[in-house]
């Protein structure tokens, strides 16, 4: 039988839908196609800026070209999870800027295709985007960027230093053991410190302890410091009460923040027990609870920003091709990351409550690609 002969019994709505089918897959691939050629992209410069900056450090530590690689590679995931929401932003413009260019988009609406069947891909390819986000971020870049900054520090840095899973740190210097029970990267102070040193046989010498302290100048400001200090001739510990002590620790904030993991680092779980943790110490774990909540709602960006670029395609805003596109698309990034930024600096001041923060600009945004939708026909 002849094709057009099937024809008579296909049914036209069999017809439709197939027709639609065809039309989805190719959105779709189009758009993965465009998303894993930004990623290269991406990642190809961030490499290459990074190995330029900090490919002498390699060198004068004597680092194994394995090593070096092994360390470069293991940075990619968090990277990779970063740029993720941009990326998918970025494949759907271009895809609709390049369809909308060459009068695709046009002859899809003229044949009766709803702006509801071509914003089902896009959605489509938003959740993937998400999905693909969420597990690098919970499953993938923790580990590898743990043992990449474990090899900055040790092999490059030379610095021993042990983190354990309650994010206790432990330093090692020639002549001295310290324990650190936190540490906040942001405002660069120390709590719960202690401090052996040890003479040339290994036997302790003087114990330190201190509440906190904070960074100033090339050295460390203690306050209610314990100094167990042995005395030589009886042999014994002397005991002195100080309100605030200047030490040097041998370890700078820099070296400190590539032991740590960063919040952004850190899984969900891993960032929630640790607020649990900091919170059961005593500590304040407000700026914690920020982030925690921005975890949820960063892989959300995926989706919103594809909705976004989803309404600007069908309002007719990017036919001009490529360039257009791209220059929409970091337009639409950067606004977002700086309301995004704003929100969770308010959320830091405790201005706003750490949901809001994290997740004002998704409703926002939402409310605009709802407009765009709406207001497309």
């Amino acid at each position: 039988m002849k094709r057009n002969e099937w024809a008579h019994f296909v049914h036209p709505e069999t017809c439709a839908i197939i027709a639609m089918t065809i039309i989805s897959r190719y959105i779709t691939r189009q758009i993965g196609k465009y998303f894993i050629l930004i990623l290269v992209i991406v990642l190809g410069i961030y490499v290459t800026v990074d190995f330029i900056d900090k490919i002498d450090n390699f060198m004068e530590a004597g680092v194994s070209l394995r090593r070096t690689v092994v360390y470069f590679v293991f940075q990619l995931p968090l990277i990779i999870e970063q740029v993720t929401p941009l990326g998918i932003l970025l494949a759907v413009l271009i895809t609709f800027g390049l369809m909308a260019k060459n009068n695709e988009l046009t002859a899809l609406r003229s044949c009766g295709v709803s702006l509801a069947a071509l914003t089902g891909p896009i959605f489509r390819s938003g959740v993937g985007a998400m999905v693909f986000m969420i597990l690098l971020a919970e499953g993938v870049a923790p580990l590898t960027v743990n043992h990449a900054n474990r090899i900055w520090l040790r092999d490059v840095m030379d610095k021993q230093i042990t983190t354990t899973r309650q994010n206790d740190i432990w330093l090692k210097s020639d002549s001295h053991i310290l324990h650190i029970s936190l540490y906040d990267p942001e405002t660069r102070t120390i709590n719960g410190v202690t401090r052996y040193t040890f003479d040339r046989q290994f036997q302790l010498v003087e114990r330190l302890d201190a509440l906190k302290g904070i960074y100033q100048g090339h050295s460390w400001q203690t306050a209610q410091v314990v100094i167990q200090r042995r005395d030589d001739r009886s042999n014994r510990m002397a005991m002195h009460f100080l309100p605030d002590y200047r030490v040097n620790l041998d370890f700078t904030p820099e070296n400190l923040s590539s032991a740590v993991p960063q919040t952004e680092e850190m899984s969900f779980i891993q960032l929630y027990r640790y607020i649990q943790r900091v919170e059961a110490e005593g500590y304040d774990a407000a700026r914690y609870r920020v982030d925690l909540y921005a975890k949820t709602a960063r892989p959300f960006f995926c989706i919103v920003l594809t909705l976004i670029g989803a309404g600007l395609a069908a309002r007719g805003k990017i036919r001009d091709g490529l360039a257009i596109s791209v220059t929409y698309g970091l337009g639409i990034a950067f606004a977002y990351w700086i309301v995004f930024s704003f929100c969770m600096s308010l959320g830091y001041a405790g201005i706003l409550p750490p949901f809001v923060a994290a997740w004002g600009v998704n409703f926002i945004s939402l409310c605009m690609a709802g407009f765009l939708l709406i207001n497309a026909d």
